[in-house]
């Protein structure tokens, strides 16, 4: 939504999908001595998200508006769950002694064995550029800086009860990111607009993890998230002016 002072808010929701992939677990004893390293095949939940931003229209280029560039600030919400299925077993430094020889498979693929759920919460500083190419084609780009990013992840390991019920541990933290993306945007009417791109957010943190039934809390070092992918849209403007 744009007003005559060329002040605007927007903002979208969206969500998606994880295709495949894997997670190797990693567990350390006192002086990092890695007493498990297990592979589980990966299969995602729905990832969703959503952004608000406020901002402020400058005309780089013609009366017609032909490139225009939009500093903004805003707020963006990240949320991600992760199942993971099976375990095969990894090199580690006690000789397999709790999971096995490297390359056996403890538990079948076909078996849950740990779920992950991490949520970002970050303030966003950025800027977006539109250039109209034709009459009613136009690239849209939009960077932002994460200076504060919030973690909250729930990790449950489904066969662990010596950790007890799940979640068996609550990461939390506050890190920082930032957000890319590329937008090709076709106006079909004065209000409403298709379009299809690509996008990219990264965001990292240290913390605390917290062993809920067991009362111990340790230092978190290095979680991070990272995601690329395509995305399409229907985006409606209100004109107040």
């Amino acid at each position: 939504m744009r007003n005559e002072t060329r002040t605007f808010f927007k903002g979208f929701v969206g969500g998606g999908w994880l295709n495949g992939g894997s997670l190797d677990d990693e567990d350390n004893l006192a002086g990092q001595i890695k007493f498990s390293d297990t592979y589980s095949r990966l299969h995602g939940d729905g990832m969703v998200y959503g952004t608000m931003d406020i901002g402020q229209d400058f005309t780089l280029i013609d009366r017609n508006a032909s490139v225009v560039v939009s500093p903004f600030i805003g707020f963006n919400y990240w949320e991600e769950p992760v199942d993971g299925y099976g375990a095969r077993c990894n090199p580690d430094d006690v000789g397999g002694a709790f999971c096995g020889p490297p390359g056996s498979v403890p538990v079948p693929f076909g078996t849950k064995v740990t779920n992950n759920t991490s949520q970002w919460s970050s303030l966003r500083l950025g800027a977006e550029l539109k250039a109209k190419l034709w009459n009613r084609l136009t690239l849209r780009t939009d960077a932002a800086v994460l200076p504060i990013a919030y973690l909250w992840n729930d990790d449950s390991h489904f066969l662990r009860s010596d950790l007890g019920p799940v979640p068996n541990i609550e990461d939390s933290g506050s890190g920082w990111g930032y957000q890319l993306e590329g937008e090709v945007r076709l106006d079909v009417t004065d209000h409403w607009a298709f379009g299809a791109g690509v996008r990219y957010w990264y965001a990292e943190t240290n913390g605390e993890s917290s062993f809920i039934n067991l009362g111990t809390t340790v230092e978190l070092k290095d979680f991070t998230s990272e995601r690329f992918g395509v995305f399409g849209n229907a985006t409606y403007r209100f004109s107040t002016y």
